[in-house]
């Protein structure tokens, strides 16, 4: 991926919620990621303007097609666990 598909996903795990019950800033949580994935640090808050001048119905390309995917492979996998049995 990219540094903007990863500051989508660090902003959507945040507004969830999911990390230290809420309480972890978006600068902190950015920071480590970019450390945990080796990108080079970006300025997060630019691309986050970036994301929110998407025109399309959806501006959240990364988690949909993340969201896409995942559904995708667990139809694959029920799938070929209904033709085991």
């Amino acid at each position: 991926g990219n540094a903007v598909d990863l500051v989508e996903m660090v902003y959507g795990i945040c507004v969830m919620g999911s990390v230290n019950d809420g309480d972890v800033k978006f600068k902190d949580l950015a920071q480590a990621m970019y450390q945990f994935f080796g990108i080079k640090a970006k300025d997060c808050y630019r691309f986050y303007t970036d994301i929110r001048r998407r025109k399309n119905h959806s501006r959240t390309y990364f988690l949909d097609r993340m969201q896409e995917k995942l559904n995708d492979k667990m139809r694959r996998d029920d799938e070929l666990e209904r033709m085991r049995r």
